[in-house]
């Protein structure tokens, strides 16, 4: 075969090689995303069953709800209960970032809380978050080898005792909203998150109320806020989410829900869902 003949069986050759090739690598592309989404749906199915059911908080209040809408299969959200001797403790925490890195911090949180509780016998929430703060910072950087991770999370902590009609609140970087006789009171958030920060020292706060017959808490991380929607695509913003609540207060929980669910799905329209949502509602 002459050198010119043998130029053109190559050329021919060649796309024919390239495109085998090339569709070899999209089925090992293919075999891979299925079995990343295979192992993320069993994840998110993992952190759903760390997660309290519904109804326990139903069961300890006169009636409650929980909203949770992960952004991604597994999230940075999570909402927690325990009952411990006369005293309820119930948080929801907002961890950093969404997906994988989320959901590793918002496991480790979950675990450490009851422990904390359970096993240090503390039970004032701002020595509780205190501790969670120490030991999830120990947690992420103590086997590093240089740096800090920027591992934390905001979190809304609050411990009730129903039988005394009493409730403390410590806020590390998420406030809490009380609706009380038809006005609106919002707990403030606290200056420091838990986890990696620059400051050297933080300060928590506990805040001590009573308890009335009547009262509606809504513990919150900020996805519901935060998104984006509407005509001029702006955020939803915490004073719409006020003036939300304070319209829908009448109602029962269970249709506080649904009209938060078709309120934010009808602000969000076709937009992108930015953050994960969780909204915790109790009434007392």
């Amino acid at each position: 075969m002459d050198t010119l003949v043998l130029d053109e069986v190559v050329q021919i050759a060649e796309p024919n090689l390239v495109s085998a090739e090339f569709a070899n690598r999209i089925n090992y592309l293919e075999e891979q995303a299925k079995t990343l989404q295979e192992s993320m749906r069993y994840a998110g199915s993992l952190q759903r069953s760390i997660l309290p059911n519904e109804r326990i908080f139903q069961n300890v209040f006169s009636d409650a709800f929980v909203i949770f809408q992960p952004k991604d299969i597994i999230s940075g959200d999570f909402y927690w209960i325990f009952q411990h001797h006369d005293e309820v403790y119930f948080a929801v925490g907002d961890c950093t970032g969404h997906g994988v890195p989320g959901a590793m911090v918002n496991i480790a949180g979950n675990a450490l809380l009851r422990q904390i509780i359970r096993l240090e016998g503390l039970s004032d929430p701002a020595k509780i978050v205190e501790l969670l703060d120490q030991e999830l910072t120990s947690l992420f950087n103590e086997h590093l080898t240089e740096g800090t991770t920027r591992d934390g999370m905001d979190l809304v902590f609050c411990k009730f005792n129903l039988s005394q009609m009493k409730g403390s609140f410590c806020g590390a970087g998420r406030p809490m909203i009380l609706i009380r006789n038809g006005q609106l009171v919002e707990f403030k958030k606290g200056l420091d998150s838990i986890g990696h920060t620059s400051k050297e020292s933080k300060e928590y706060e506990t805040i001590h109320f009573g308890l009335e017959k009547g009262d509606q808490f809504y513990l919150f991380s900020d996805g519901y806020t935060d998104q984006f929607g509407g005509e001029n695509v702006k955020k939803f913003n915490r004073q719409r989410f006020r003036n939300l609540l304070s319209s829908i207060t009448d109602f029962d929980l269970e249709k506080q829900k649904s009209e938060l669910i078709f309120h934010y799905n009808n602000w969000k329209g076709k937009q992108e869902q930015v953050d994960d949502i969780c909204v915790v509602g109790i009434r007392i």
